[in-house]
């Protein structure tokens, strides 16, 4: 989120949906790190990683399939993060990138990604395990 109080998504070139920038971790690479690189990639800003959001495996949401049949079970780590500096252009992965006031989403969301807007919304100070 900004100073705002705007959330941070991506227009997903694969699917046309809305989301939260996000991918795998690569070897190496601890989560916060893997966050810091994706968000970097699919935005172009540089984040700094202040909390955990939550923990997201509920197979009922965190399944999705792909338009090229790919299914995927998402087990992700939601982190919250402070914007540093805009560092570049953001990666194919991303039609456009955008801040959006929360109840002023675009759509349609990612499916995966609606549990974590769902919880933003309800703005719970602990960190959120589904």
């Amino acid at each position: 989120m900004d100073d705002e109080g705007r959330i941070l998504l991506i227009h997903r070139a694969d699917d046309q949906t809305w989301g939260l920038p996000g991918g795998g971790v690569e070897p190496g690479e601890s989560w916060s790190q893997a966050a810091i690189r994706e968000c970097r990639e699919e935005t172009g800003w540089l984040v700094r990683i202040v909390g955990l959001f939550g923990i997201y495996s509920d197979p009922r949401t965190q399944t999705h399939v792909y338009p090229n049949g790919r299914a995927v079970h998402f087990f992700g780590a939601v982190f919250k993060g402070e914007l540093i500096e805009l560092m570049g252009e953001p990666s194919d992965e991303s039609i456009e990138v955008g801040f959006f006031p929360l109840y002023e989403l675009p759509g349609p969301i990612f499916p995966a990604d609606q549990p974590i807007i769902d919880g933003l919304l309800s703005s719970g100070e602990s960190p959120f395990i589904s």
